[in-house]
């Protein structure tokens, strides 16, 4: 039977491809129109929550976990959350983070609009669902605003010492279990409560740590939560790093400082360390491409690694990103990534890179990767930056995306 496609099935392909895209498009003007529509200031809450859809209504009672009026007219349950939104607006903000409470108090103290940031979709429809924040265009420029009701209490909020305490901790919590799993992959809800607990010295309620965690996970994904517990969201295989985690059961975890934690817990970070720099400045220096367009490919490496690929793997992707002249540019540039994988902690090794495994413990040895001579030189392809937009036409990032 032949692998190839007729000329028939072809069109088909691209014409249902062209279809979704336009799909894709038609969506995302929807989305743009209905979150940025005219809008006037200042405004009422009854006037904010008016400009809702039901189903938009629907989102702000499940997110305040409003009960008993799901079956309520349109003009019964804005009315409910008339009452019940500024009753509330304490316990939503001690759910969040020194960025959304922040953000909060931005736009109360510009009395009660600001230019709008540059914010993902998602975290725009986080900021929708709490029914304090509302989005639209104002004297043709885009804009978050707060109800008029809602801005004296919020500025009164920030003069609490204790609301700011709990947003503190909320924020130190969030920062450090995403630094846990930048290094280590995958852990339970346990063994993060534990972690947390050692580095805090504070007592953790997993009830209340797990809410917050969630809710700053839907606001700003960077991991994602399944049967095997927490990962980061570049994991792809969390039964996988939790295998190799108790297949060293007499290695401990890599202690990290709380510094390091709370900085691999910034959105998007990764370990620049000395290897990393070097491979960057290899790149630039033979290939024509900025410091930028390198740091991106070194990354990839990285994460690679941490998941666990091979060497002949992240070769093959360099293949795809590079074109390489020679054979002897193959092993230039294998030299670099070697030694980069070398180096590089990963998640099946609980935080420890390969020669620090090996220089803990002879009994724990894992093997160093090692160039292999003569290693065929991949084809090239084309590159997605991993900040642009996915080709699938999701519209989110590509790393977001098809790149995870």
């Amino acid at each position: 039977m032949s692998d190839k496609i007729s000329p028939g099935l072809e069109k088909n392909l691209n014409d249902a491809i062209n279809e979704l895209n336009d799909k894709h498009i038609e969506l995302a003007a929807k989305e743009y129109k209905k979150h940025w529509s005219e809008i006037q200031v200042p405004f009422s809450l009854k006037e904010g929550l008016s400009r809702y859809t039901k189903d938009e209504l629907t989102n702000i009672r499940k997110y305040l976990q409003l009960k008993g009026i799901s079956k309520f007219k349109k003009g019964e349950i804005i009315s409910v959350y008339q009452e019940k939104i500024p009753e509330l607006l304490e316990t939503v903000c001690l759910r969040f983070d020194e960025e959304r409470f922040g953000l909060l108090v931005k736009i109360a103290r510009k009395g009660g609009s600001i230019p709008a940031p540059d914010l993902e979709i998602e975290q725009i429809m986080y900021l929708r669902a709490t029914g304090l924040v509302y989005t639209g265009i104002f004297q043709g420029e885009k804009i978050l605003s707060l109800p008029e009701e809602l801005v004296a209490p919020v500025l009164n909020l920030n003069d609490s010492l204790q609301v700011r305490a709990i947003v503190k901790r909320n924020t130190e919590w969030i920062k450090l279990t995403r630094g846990l799993l930048y290094y280590y992959g995958t852990l339970s809800l346990t063994q993060l409560e534990e972690m947390i607990e050692s580095y805090t010295r504070n007592e953790v309620d997993p009830r209340n740590y797990f809410e917050i965690i969630y809710e700053a996970n839907v606001y700003q994904e960077e991991m994602y939560i399944d049967r095997e517990g927490f990962s980061h969201w570049r994991v792809t295989d969390p039964k996988k790093v939790k295998h190799e985690h108790k297949k060293r059961d007499d290695l401990p975890f890599f202690s990290f400082t709380k510094e390091q934690l709370l900085r691999a817990g910034e959105p998007d970070y990764i370990e620049r360390n000395k290897s990393y720099m070097q491979l960057v400045q290899y790149l630039t220096r033979n290939y024509e491409m900025d410091k930028e367009e390198a740091d991106e490919i070194v990354e990839e490496c990285v994460y690679e690694t941490q998941i666990g690929d091979e060497l002949g793997e992240v070769i093959t992707f360099l293949g795809k990103v590079i074109e390489f002249e020679s054979m002897e540019s193959v092993q230039q540039l294998t030299d670099y990534v070697v030694n980069l994988m070398n180096n590089t902690r990963k998640w099946t090794l609980k935080g420890y890179s390969s020669i620090e495994v090996r220089e803990k413990s002879e009994s724990g040895l894992h093997p160093l990767v090692k160039a292999k001579k003569n290693s065929p030189i991949p084809t090239e392809n084309k590159k997605v930056g991993r900040n642009e937009p996915c080709p699938c036409g999701s519209r989110k990032k590509y790393k977001k995306c098809c790149g995870r």
